[in-house]
This record gives C-alpha cells, sequence and structure tokens, in this order.
C-alpha cells in the first residue's frame, strides 16, 4: 500500500503544476502532503476530498481517486460506512464525464449503500445527484422529486451546508421553468446560509445566482446590489476570473438598460480583469460585448476592431460567439456601404448558424436518447428489486424453516443437560448437607464455649459501666459548679445597669444600658437552661406566663439588635397586627427569638433584609423569621411552651 501511495503522490507532485487550471491548488497541494504516511482511514478521506477537487476539470482523475477510496475502504469492515461517499463521488466524476447511465448506476449504489449504513447525509445527496441527472436530461418532475426529498433529509439531520446545496439545486429547477419567484426564494436562502460558512467561492456564485435572477425580473436596482457584494467578496480575495465575470454581468444589465456609457465603463474593467486572470474564455466574451456596445453606439470602426478579436480567438472555443461575430461584422460593413464585404460575413454567419443549429439538435437528440436510457435502467432497477424482494422472501421462509429445526434440536439437548446437571446437583447437595451436619455438631460445641466467655466478659463490662456512672457524675457535679460562677458575672452586670440607669442617663445612652441588661438577664437564662438540660440545678426554673402583645414582643427582640442590623445596613421588617395577646413564658420565647434573628442577621448580605411574622392560628401562637441570605427559615412552635390564646 505504501509504495502505491509513494507513486502516486510522484505523480501528482509532478504533474500537477503544470495541469490544474481552475482548481484550488492551496488545497490540492494540502491533500497531496497528507497522501504520504496515512492511515487507511485519513487515506480514504484524502482520496475522497481530491475527488472532489478535481471533479470539473479532471472529472477522470475524480474516477480514479474515489475508485482507490473505495477498494480501501472495501477491505476493512471499519471503514466500510465510507464507501458510501467514494461511491456518490465516483458517480459525480462519470457525471461530469458525460456518462449518464454509469453515473446513476454509482448513485443508485450510493442510495442502497447509505440505507444499509444508516448514512442519512449521503443517502439525501444520491438523491440529490440523481436529481441533477433527471433535470440534465429535462425530467423536470422527476428532478423536483428528488431535490425535495433531499431538501427533507438535509433539513431533518439540521447540516447546514446540504441544505444550502439542495436550495441551490432548487432554485436551478425553478429557474429553466421561468419561475423566477421561487427561484429567488431558493437562492436567497442558500444566500443566508453560505454567509456563515468560510466559502468565498460559494458566497460569490450565489450572489451572482441572485443578481441574475433579479436582472431576468428587470429589478435592476437589487441586481445592481447583489453584483456589488459579490464584487466586494471577490475583491477580498483577489479573485480575478470572478471579478472579470462580476464586471461583465453589470454591463450586460446595463446594455440591455441601454446605459451604453456606463456598461462601456464596465466592459473594460471586466476586460482588465480577465486579461490579467488570462481566462481565454472570459476574454472573448468581453470582446463580444465590446463591439456589440460600440455598435449600438454608431461607434462602427470599433465594433468591427472587437469583432475580428472574437473571430481570433473563437477558433477553438464556443463557435456561438464567432457566429454572432460574422452576424454583427455583416451589419457594420452593410451600414458602411461595403456591401460585397457585408455578403461574405453573413454567409460565414449563416454557416456557423446552421452548425450550430445541427450541434443543438443533435445534442437535444443525445439527452432525449439519455432520458430514455435512463428511464429504461431505472425500470431495469425496479424490476431487480422486486426480483430480489421475492428472492428475499423465498431465502427468508427457509431461514425461518432451519431456525425452527435448530431452536427444536436445541431445546431437546438442552433438556437433557437440564436433567442431568439437576441429577448431578442432587447428589452434590446430600453431600454438602451431611457436612454442613456435622459443621453445626462442631459449631454447637463452640457455641457452649463461647457463653462462657461472653458471661465473663458481662461480668467485666458490669464492673467499667460502674466506674462509667462514677466518671460521669464527677462531670456533672463539675459542670454544675462551672455554671453556679458563670451565674454571678451576669447577676453583677444586671447590678451594674440598675445603678447605671439610675445615675441620670439621656435616652439613646439608656437605650444601650437597658440592652447591656437585656443581654446580661439572657446569659443567665441561658445558664439556667444548660442545668436544666442536665438536671444539675437545684434552683430549677419554673416557666412563668404572662400576657404578651406580639408585635410589641417582635418590636423589643429587633431593637436589642440594632446595632448588628446597621453595621450590615439590614432592613427588619414587622408583618403583625397590634393587640394579638397571648399568654405563655416571656424568657424562653425571648431566647428563642433571638437566636432566630440573630443567625438570620449572621447569614444575610449586606442591604438585604429579615421579615418578621407573627399570627394566631385557633388555640396556638406562631412566629416566623425570615432572611434572604442562605434560605435559613424557621418557625416557632408554640405548643412546645405551652402557650394558649388569651
Amino acid at each position: 500500500m505504501k509504495i502505491r501511495n509513494s507513486f502516486i503522490f510522484l505523480i501528482l507532485t509532478i504533474a500537477l503544476p503544470y495541469k490544474l487550471i481552475g482548481q484550488n491548488q492551496s488545497v490540492i497541494d494540502s491533500l497531496k502532503n497528507k497522501l504520504q504516511g496515512a492511515g487507511s482511514s485519513e487515506l480514504v478521506d484524502t482520496y475522497n476530498q481530491l475527488a472532489w477537487e478535481f471533479r470539473k476539470s479532471y472529472p477522470d482523475s475524480t474516477i480514479l481517486f474515489s475508485q482507490k477510496a473505495i477498494e480501501i475502504a472495501s477491505k476493512s469492515v471499519e471503514l466500510n460506512e465510507k464507501v458510501v461517499k467514494s461511491l456518490n463521488f465516483k458517480g459525480v466524476g462519470h457525471f461530469y464525464e458525460g456518462e449518464n447511465i454509469k453515473a446513476f448506476e454509482y448513485y443508485q449504489q450510493a442510495k442502497d449503500s447509505a440505507l444499509i449504513y444508516g448514512d442519512s447525509l449521503q443517502y439525501g445527496y444520491s438523491l440529490n445527484n440523481i436529481g441533477r441527472l433527471y433535470f440534465n436530461q429535462g425530467n423536470y418532475v422527476a428532478a423536483y422529486d428528488n431535490f425535495f426529498k433531499a431538501l427533507e433529509i438535509f433539513k431533518g439531520i439540521g447540516d447546514e451546508v446540504s441544505m444550502s446545496y439542495g436550495y441551490k439545486s432548487l432554485a436551478e429547477l425553478y429557474q429553466s421553468q421561468d419561475n423566477l419567484e421561487k427561484a429567488l426564494e431558493m437562492s436567497l436562502k442558500t444566500a443566508e446560509i453560505r454567509k456563515t460558512f468560510d466559502d468565498p467561492s460559494g458566497i460569490i456564485s450565489i450572489y451572482l445566482e441572485i443578481a441574475n435572477i433579479y436582472g431576468e425580473m428587470e429589478n435592476y436596482n437589487n441586481s445592481l446590489k447583489y453584483f456589488t457584494q459579490a464584487y466586494e467578496v471577490a475583491a477580498q480575495i483577489n479573485d480575478e476570473a470572478n471579478l472579470a465575470i462580476i464586471k461583465l454581468s453589470i454591463a450586460r444589465m446595463n446594455t440591455k438598460r441601454g446605459q451604453l456609457r456606463i456598461a462601456l465603463t464596465n466592459a473594460n474593467e471586466a476586460l482588465d480583469f480577465a486579461s490579467k486572470a488570462k481566462n481565454v474564455n472570459l476574454i472573448i466574451q468581453v470582446y463580444s460585448l465590446l463591439g456589440e456596445i460600440h455598435f449600438y453606439r454608431n461607434e462602427f470602426n470599433q465594433a468591427r476592431d472587437y469583432f475580428l478579436k472574437v473571430n481570433e480567438l473563437a477558433t477553438n472555443n464556443d463557435v456561438t460567439f464567432q457566429r454572432d461575430a460574422y452576424l454583427y461584422l455583416s451589419k457594420i460593413f452593410e451600414r458602411k456601404g461595403e456591401i460585397q464585404e457585408a455578403f461574405e460575413y453573413f454567409k460565414k454567419y449563416s454557416v456557423l448558424k446552421e452548425k450550430t443549429e445541427n450541434v443543438n439538435t443533435a445534442r437535444e437528440i443525445e439527452r432525449l436518447e439519455g432520458r430514455l436510457a435512463l428511464e429504461a435502467k431505472e425500470k431495469e432497477n425496479e424490476l431487480l428489486k422486486k426480483n430480489e424482494d421475492t428472492y428475499k422472501q423465498v431465502i427468508q421462509k427457509q431461514k425461518a424453516f432451519n431456525i425452527a429445526l435448530t431452536a427444536t434440536i436445541v431445546l431437546a439437548i438442552i433438556l437433557l443437560v437440564i436433567i442431568w446437571i439437576t441429577a448431578n446437583r442432587r447428589r452434590k447437595h446430600n453431600k454438602i448437607l451431611q457436612l454442613k451436619n456435622n459443621k453445626i455438631e462442631e459449631q454447637q460445641k463452640k457455641i457452649t464455649l463461647q457463653n462462657k466467655e461472653i458471661k465473663g466478659q458481662n461480668d467485666e463490662l458490669l464492673i467499667r459501666n460502674k466506674e462509667l456512672d462514677d466518671l460521669n457524675n464527677e462531670k456533672d457535679s463539675l459542670l454544675s459548679l462551672v455554671a453556679h460562677d458563670m451565674k454571678a458575672p451576669f447577676h453583677r452586670i444586671k447590678g451594674l445597669t440598675e445603678l447605671l440607669r439610675l445615675s441620670g442617663l439621656n435616652e439613646e445612652q439608656g437605650q444601650y444600658v437597658s440592652m447591656i441588661r437585656n443581654n446580661a438577664k439572657h446569659g443567665a437564662y441561658l445558664i439556667n437552661d444548660l442545668l436544666d438540660v442536665n438536671s444539675i440545678s437545684t434552683e430549677k426554673e419554673e416557666l412563668t406566663t404572662e400576657k404578651i402583645e406580639l408585635k410589641k414582643l417582635l418590636e423589643d427582640t429587633t431593637s436589642n439588635f440594632l446595632i448588628e442590623l446597621t453595621n450590615k445596613q439590614i432592613e427588619c421588617k414587622i408583618e403583625c397586627e397590634p393587640d394579638f395577646f397571648v399568654r405563655t413564658d416571656r424568657n424562653y420565647v425571648n431566647r428563642i427569638l433571638e437566636n432566630l434573628v440573630s443567625n438570620a442577621i449572621k447569614f444575610s448580605h449586606l442591604e438585604s433584609e429579615i421579615i418578621l411574622r407573627a399570627g394566631i392560628n385557633k388555640n396556638n401562637f406562631w412566629i416566623s423569621v425570615k432572611d434572604l441570605g442562605l434560605a435559613l427559615q424557621m418557625e416557632i412552635n408554640p405548643t412546645s411552651l405551652k402557650s394558649l390564646k388569651n
């Protein structure tokens, strides 16, 4: 394989620089480099890409490279799916060679293979390619059917490149039928998609198509708009051939409109670009148009010179331009009064006219013959498929019979095996049961010994439990002493705040002293709770209920956190109806509520808010604290405080 690849690479390296005309040389060079040392999968992809690049100028090379790809992909199960694209490309090669029947055969093979491998994209391309064959043969109904099905597939898989290809095919079909509105619609959709790709040549092509459609619709402003856009893209990549085509198209449009002076300027610009591109066919077209423009301007000498140039260059090209040049030369000499010269050129025109008409007739006959051959091939394929379906049904029936017979034999064998396995298992199970009984007797003896050990361990646990009880009592005593010692500072703080309150403080100072006193009092309550929980307080506090207004309770609690709220710029909202009175233990409720508010402030963001709500529900009351920080929201359960509605 490596020797063959190196040989192909050598041929490409020597031949391509001299023969490639109108191909993307940079892409070709990049693909050539990929051939050396490439694996099978990369080789298939590279050959396919080369096949596509050569399709227009060298379709025989397209056939060669796609066949190489088919041969490599067919040898590996992992690469079989890639055969579909290669078959399509080989059909394209035969299509550009003018071998429509062979092209149709490969398109059909690609279509069938795409169904086998589930390749929706290549199935759509196969349909579109078959549609183009029908389109060229003049079978527009079949062409439309295939184009439409292909486009639906492309839309279904969301492949925009393929969608633009499908829209363009329909645009060309509509344009051939003079349905310019639909052709324009399809072309505009193609342009919208292609604008998203980095494909200047494709964008130029579709802009030119849209401009020409607008020109046929005599909407010259829009036509000129798209010619201008195409020119801008071509100028960016310095595509002199397309620049010449654009200027030539604009010149033809202005000639049609009778704006001969502008048309002459456009045509001269087109000639400059065509000369730089060294494109003889374009130069002939520009000379022909320049001759027409000068003829319409009654500048017969200039017109004659351009038509003579057309005759010089058109010898080996399309004789249509040479034929038209003879006609105009005949008219020019007639206007100048040189009747003999005019007659000579008219005779040459008549000969070429008859020749082109014969060629066109021959082409039409060839196209009709190709259409008939294509239809015959399609019917032949349909007949083969019907026969194939019949053979498949017979084979499927035979397979079903063979499967049923095989299944019966297999079931009988399985049944015998199951009977033998079951008997064998029973014997093994009996042996296992005997062994298990022996083990059980041994285990019972071990259990008796273990029970004695467990009794001894239980005695040791009783001793250790007593030691743990002593340690726990010692801990409780220590906790009681610490708690009682901690109560004293809080009581002293409360006493000092009483003295400060009697010392003639202003209102703000009085509020702060009151807050200190409340916090000291709540600290003492917390120590009492600690003593209650551990059951070590000899001065256990009893619940003392009193009548409390809920809203006032919330306001008093909020005032204790005034500094914290101010520091974090938190707004504290209270939502509670006035004159809601309840009977409960104020100290316990305060502790719970202050703990919730403190947590709400701690976990709230700067400049947020806290909402305190309270209400009465049947025989109970409820309080909620809501912040906008970490979604902390808790409710006081009034039942646990043994509170009742007053």
